[in-house]
């Protein structure tokens, strides 16, 4: 080999060794890599050493990690887990065969990470409810997420680059399913085990909660805390009512009468709209609003107004929550400018736009008018408001915020979060329109329609991940170029005769896998794509199948937690060990090994 050969495969070896140990964090080793590659030679052009930035399968990622966020923030995802927590039951069986159906269905069209994301209080809720150990259920959770990438071509970044290597090379493209045929058998085996087999491998740990650690919990968990799921009531506004036409500060409600105006829900052409009101809001005839406060308060406002009203229930508090409400907790610190003050004083609603549902000192509620009450250190609110005004009280220093809501979203932004979804998924399908020219239109309208908050749109991207895909790509290109991807491919042509195409397609899958595990399955895709290729020209067989087994490969990342974003989400919450993935990981990889090379073979 060249002097710029040895000098890509030392860069390779040390890249894995610092990938593999993290000593230095995962994206500057990978933006790196670029950089020793200019500097020795190996890629002499700037363009070719930084070709990573302008690769399609980024601009491709980056925008499914946006779509995934519009999936989340619409409610579509809460909407599937709801759908779990009703028709799982509390069997241990079955709620984890539903856990990972849904996973793997879901992490298919979103982001892994993201699918866990917004699965994981859910099925740790359904884990106390169920009076299951929690370590039962996470571990499947983390491993059917990353099964259900092997589903679709933007289920997981190895797939996407594997594809894009393919389309460059030669002209073909892969199809949106054409990694469905054989993953939906891998998902269906891996699901499987996991139900059967390895759920009796999963570790039982009782101790959830390390001493002195606050417990995840939702806006839903909030409103259970504070007791105030049950004070919830629903007035409407009729034809008699003397609130019609008022606004809503003429109207006396939080003032006369002190109750909470938390939604209004009114009838526009095209079904409902629902929102928080501001102070200046006129209400209408016909007007449903949502309220809070203490029963003869509810009652009386509802007789001096002529509105009927009734209580609202717990389904009404999910379809509240679905409409762009949520919860959050504060507390009021040491010399904070709030001390002292009543929420009247400081008008509270008018600057932050959210409602004090509820006040707790020394462990108690507070009784009478919330307005009057002069804030003290230590005192704990219970906000509510829109998700847009909570979000902004993550940015204030004049309190503590104790718990951030996890489970944001608006269910009125599903139709924008679907066409999103389907300008992006339709038009690579029907009309070979390139998947980042889809996925990145597909984002834009996300954020154009305010499915995906602009501001927010470039948090939602795991800008780790593109650092190691940027990073990778010249490395799988300087090996290419200098014919170390050949030399492999030749060693494995080699073998052939020993262990026929079965064992090249089982040595291929196995080198993805070891590189995913070591490093990132971006970088095994990137390295062995090449590889693939010419294995299969040497031995003719269709370079899809050589390909795919990389792909698969890259998404055999079970034996260790920190092999993938999905495992080490769920073992700080469920007290795994690495022995823990080791006992269950390595049965789920040789099921998964087993049922992909033989698929494959079948297919030669």
């Amino acid at each position: 080999m060249s002097f710029h050969a040895w000098a890509s495969v030392i860069i390779l070896g040390y890249s894995a060794v610092l990938f593999l140990t993290r000593w230095i964090r995962l994206e500057i080793v990978a933006l790196a890599i670029p950089v020793a590659l200019y500097l020795t030679g190996a890629l002499p052009e700037a363009g070719d050493a930084l070709s990573g930035f302008g690769n399609q399968a980024v601009i491709a990622i980056a925008a499914v990690f946006v779509l995934g966020a519009g999936i989340e923030e619409s409610g579509l995802a809460a909407w599937l887990a709801r759908m779990v927590q009703r028709v799982g039951g509390s069997g241990e069986r079955s709620l984890l065969l539903l856990i990972t159906v849904v996973v793997a269905v879901l992490s298919a069209f979103m982001s892994n990470a993201a699918t866990v994301a917004v699965l994981l209080p859910v099925v740790i809720a359904l884990a106390r409810r169920s009076n299951i150990p929690a370590s039962r259920l996470l571990m499947p959770l983390g491993f059917a997420a990353i099964l259900g990438g092997n589903l679709t071509l933007i289920g997981t970044s190895s797939n996407l680059l594997v594809a894009e290597y393919y389309r460059q090379a030669s002209g073909e493209s892969l199809g949106m399913f054409d990694f469905a045929v054989i993953g939906s058998v891998i998902c269906v085996a891996g699901i499987l085990y996991l139900v059967t087999i390895g759920r009796r491998l999963l570790p039982v740990r009782l101790d959830q909660r390390r001493p002195g650690e606050q417990p995840t919990v939702n806006a839903h968990q909030l409103l259970r805390r504070y007791g105030i799921a049950q004070q919830i009531v629903r007035m409407r506004v009729g034809r008699k009512s003397s609130l019609a036409g008022k606004k809503l500060s003429e109207s006396g409600i939080g003032k006369t009468y002190q109750v909470a105006v938390l939604q209004i829900v009114r009838k526009v052409p095209f079904g409902e709209r629902w929102f928080a009101p501001g102070p200046n809001e006129i209400l209408q005839v016909g007007d449903e609003l949502y309220l809070d406060g203490p029963e003869i308060e509810t009652w009386r406002l509802a007789e001096d107004t002529f509105s009927r009203m009734g209580l609202a229930g717990e389904p009404a508090v999910d379809r509240i929550l679905d409409h762009g409400f949520t919860m959050a907790e504060i507390s009021i610190p040491q010399r904070s400018p709030l001390l002292g003050k009543t929420l009247r004083e400081l008008d509270f609603r008018g600057k932050f736009g959210v409602n004090v549902m509820s006040i707790w000192r020394d462990g108690a509620a507070l009784e009478g008018e919330l307005a009057g009450i002069r804030l003290q250190a230590g005192d704990a609110l219970l906000l509510a408001g829109s998700v847009v005004r909570v979000r902004r009280l993550q940015n204030q220093g004049d309190f503590v915020l104790l718990t951030a809501p996890l489970d944001m979203r608006d269910f009125q932004k599903a139709p924008a979060a679907l066409l999103g979804l389907a300008l992006a998924l339709v038009p690579p399908m029907a009309f070979g329109v390139p998947l980042a020219m889809s996925a990145l239109l597909g984002a834009i309208m996300m954020v154009i329609t305010g499915a995906v908050p602009a501001e927010r749109a470039g948090k939602f991207i795991d800008w780790r991940v593109l650092a190691m895909i940027i990073g990778t790509i010249p490395l799988g290109f300087a090996l290419e170029k200098h014919g170390v991807s050949q030399i492999v491919a030749t060693s494995m042509v080699e073998l052939q005769p020993y262990l026929g195409a079965a064992g090249v397609l089982s040595v291929l899958y196995l080198l993805a896998a070891i590189i995913s595990i070591t490093s990132s399955n971006a970088a095994a895709a990137v390295i062995l794509s090449p590889v693939a290729l010419l294995v299969a020209e040497a031995m003719n067989f269709s370079p899809r199948n050589s390909l795919l087994a990389v792909a698969f490969g890259c998404s055999c990342a079970f034996v260790v937690p920190f092999a993938h974003q999905c495992n080490l989400m769920v073992a700080g919450p469920g007290r795994y060990r690495i022995r823990d993935f080791w006992l269950v990981g390595s049965g789920l990889s040789l099921v998964v090994a087993v049922v992909t090379i033989g698929m494959l073979s079948l297919s030669v």
